[in-house]
């Protein structure tokens, strides 16, 4: 039985759809390659100024943005039933400016 759980395991990854990301990447080039791999920015909710300033960017995938710690902000996409978050650290930490991907899912 183990050797079948064995032979899924690598279908499995392979079906797994690559994303066009990749650490320490600009939301910026990391939002104009899904948007080309057909992902559709999709916000959970509506950032408030204060996020939109500390994001540092116009980007209408972006969710949220914390002010505080590590200074993280949220980018939401949907294609196809799916969704996708990607989440950023200022590439100036401490200020305003444009994310670097961290991670995602």
């Amino acid at each position: 039985m183990t050797w079948l759980l064995l032979l899924l395991i690598p279908m499995t990854a392979a079906a797994a759809p690559q994303l066009p990301l990749s650490l320490q990447q600009s939301i910026v080039e990391a939002h104009r390659s899904l948007l080309a791999a057909g992902w559709h920015p999709a916000p959970d909710q509506q950032p408030s100024p204060d996020e939109r300033h500390w994001s540092a960017v116009t980007l209408d995938s972006l969710s949220s943005c914390s002010g505080t710690g590590e200074g993280f902000c949220r980018f939401d996409y949907r294609r196809d039933g799916q969704t996708l978050s990607v989440v950023t650290v200022p590439s100036r930490p401490g200020e305003a400016s444009v994310g670097r991907v961290t991670r995602w899912w």
